[in-house]
């Protein structure tokens, strides 16, 4: 499940008539990526026993609109998520509104990674400014391929970016039982495109079976 700390910002145009769309393909912009990762660490859980590699086309306008695709490895699993929302900027203040649908090619994984269960969707509420950055995802689909129940599970985040460190205090509010839990992740960039991440679950319900050990996630971003 793409983190939307980490989805390109791109955008959805609407489709007119021939003569108008001159001016809105020059405003817009479709843009990819690749990259591979040790393991896939997502909300303070590692979703892969090993390498993960992922991929996203994306597509974005001056107006802030934008969407996208991202796809990647799981365990036993093939994920791909679609993405639309708008994005901006006001002296300083930054903000988004998204909606994330998360799909997997085999249901899901295995019970063993909780978190990745089955097909859902959320949307995204985000404001940052100097640095700082709160986000919230809220749940708002389906759990599970052709399931009726409703998902309303939320995650809640606030993080803090200085040069190339960051800070990331996540907490899961799971709506059908007591699996809560919060995480810390630590990143420090090299490069623009090269990331160290550690990551921990500091706190969680007595009866969790989340791994809570110390990881850490090396990953490689390239635009194509």
């Amino acid at each position: 499940m793409k983190n939307v700390f980490g989805l390109k910002k791109t955008v959805l145009a609407a489709s007119i008539v021939a003569a108008s769309l001159a001016p809105a393909i020059a405003a817009a912009e479709v843009s990819g990526t690749l990259g591979a990762s040790s393991q896939y660490l997502w909300r303070g859980q590692q979703l892969t026993d090993g390498a993960a590699v992922y991929g996203s086309v994306d597509y974005s306008h001056t107006s802030g609109l934008y969407a996208g695709a991202w796809a990647s490895s799981e365990t036993d699993d093939t994920e791909y998520d679609l993405y639309a929302g708008f994005g901006g900027e006001i002296e300083g203040l930054s903000y988004d509104i998204s909606y994330i649908d998360y799909n997997y090619t085999a249901g899901g994984t295995a019970g063993d990674n909780p978190a990745s269960g089955a097909d859902f969707q959320e949307v995204h509420l985000g404001v940052g400014f100097a640095g700082l950055s709160a986000d919230a995802f809220i749940g708002v689909g389906n759990s599970g391929k052709g399931g009726d129940e409703d998902y309303e599970s939320d995650y809640f985040a606030v993080g803090y970016g200085y040069d190339k460190y960051s800070a990331t205090v996540g907490f899961y509010d799971f709506e059908a039982d007591d699996s809560d839990y919060t995480h810390v992740d630590l990143g420090y960039a090299v490069t623009d495109q090269f990331t160290f991440t550690l990551s921990k679950i500091v706190d969680q319900e007595e009866d969790n079976t989340y791994d809570d050990d110390l990881v850490m996630s090396v990953s490689y971003e390239f635009a194509l």
